[in-house]
């Protein structure tokens, strides 16, 4: 009965693992460069974001999340630097994290031309791969940015979730 169950955790786990990594995946494009001028940025709607993902998580029967500056940090880097690129990339996201100090489980969104923080995570809930991002059973962390730039699809949005 033990081993039954040791192995419904390991098959979730890997499960999770090939689930987020197709995501990241499907979002990942070529890499950066520097084609918009960044107006802005900010983490300033990452308290409203991780309102919003909480009450969509518990919703589902997940624990909510709470903002980390840490991951605010790395979500505004690469909002800064997919909005100078005017392209949704990932670039190395495992590289980055370890960067800003991020260990175990994480995952990150991407999206671009929503206005709102509320219609970026609508966009993301959208998205099977996002979806399953916002869901992730690991994530107790958020950290959410924007950043606006002149062309492209004006103004990006980067999520990170974290343990």
């Amino acid at each position: 009965m033990a081993e039954n169950a040791i192995w419904g955790i390991f098959m979730k786990a890997l499960t999770l693992a090939v689930v987020a990594s197709m995501a990241l995946a499907g979002c990942a494009g070529q890499p950066l460069a520097v084609n918009h001028e960044v107006t802005g940025s900010s983490t300033s709607d990452a308290s409203q974001a991780a309102a919003l993902i909480s009450a969509y998580r518990v919703s589902k029967g997940l624990p909510p999340v709470t903002v980390d500056s840490r991951l605010n940090q790395a979500a505004a880097y690469q909002a800064r630097a997919v909005a100078a690129a005017g392209t949704l990339s990932h670039g190395s996201f495992g590289s980055r994290m370890q960067e800003f100090g991020v260990m175990g489980y994480s995952a990150e969104n991407l999206s671009a031309g929503s206005a709102t923080v509320d219609g970026a995570i609508n966009r993301w809930k959208a998205s099977p791969g996002h979806n399953s991002n916002l869901l992730m059973p690991q994530a107790r962390r958020i950290g959410l940015a924007r950043a606006d730039a002149k062309g492209g699809y004006g103004r990006y949005w980067a999520l990170v979730l974290g343990q």
